[in-house]
């Protein structure tokens, strides 16, 4: 056996410390940029940014787990995204309107609930024909309540326009309202909703709210 193989499977105790030294400083760098990407891919997002990741969360979900066998799962998946990525709690309070509804506390936190599987499912519906790569970010428009990013989703079998309202909370860009083609979903849920409690009652709207989440 040579030198060089007995070198290099009896190194010095130097080189053995310069080694260990070298690992430990590349672990250290490796650990703070895992720790600054965590830190900035919240907080440090710009609002295309936060609703292009909503976006590509809510596709990817779509596509793997598009076979009806899987709908438990896709629905609990999507709203997931919901709670993280939505300002959910608002816009249910907001899509009661003006009504002056009463109720409890217990009964609202159940209504919340409830409007986050419906938005669940009203996002997978307009949705479910689209693909990530088809995806394009046309702009970003400031207004005194928050910021709009405009994107064009081009399915297979249709295009169409879509207008993402985003709000700041806690420093994250939040969804607070998805306009389709002009159709603002919270306005649709407004009307909806308001409709149902002239007819009837609080207990009315529960009803058909958990009507609309049964699982498809």
């Amino acid at each position: 056996m040579n030198d060089r193989c007995v070198s290099l499977r009896y190194p010095r105790s130097s080189t053995l410390t310069s080694v260990r030294g070298l690992m430990v400083c590349l672990l250290g760098v490796m650990l703070t940029a895992v720790s600054g990407h965590a830190t900035t891919s919240w907080a440090g997002q710009t609002p295309t940014e936060a609703v292009e990741r909503t976006m590509k969360d809510m596709l990817y979900i779509l596509t793997e787990l598009k076979d009806v066998s899987r709908s438990t799962q896709r629905q609990w998946e999507i709203e997931q995204v919901v709670r993280r990525a939505f300002n959910y709690e608002e816009m249910a309070e907001r899509s009661l309107g003006e009504t002056g509804v009463k109720s409890n506390a217990a009964a609202r936190r159940q209504f919340v609930r409830l409007c986050v599987q419906v938005l669940r499912d009203d996002l997978a519906d307009h949705l479910r024909d689209y693909s990530v790569a088809q995806v394009t970010y046309l702009a970003e428009r400031d207004d005194a309540g928050g910021t709009y990013v405009v994107i064009a989703p081009a399915g297979a079998e249709v295009d169409t326009r879509i207008e993402v309202h985003v709000v700041q909370r806690s420093g994250a860009w939040l969804v607070n309202d998805i306009s389709i083609d002009g159709s603002s979903i919270m306005a649709k849920y407004q009307a909806q909703f308001t409709r149902i409690l002239r007819e009837g009652s609080f207990s009315d709207l529960m009803e058909y709210l958990k009507q609309k989440t049964v699982v498809a």
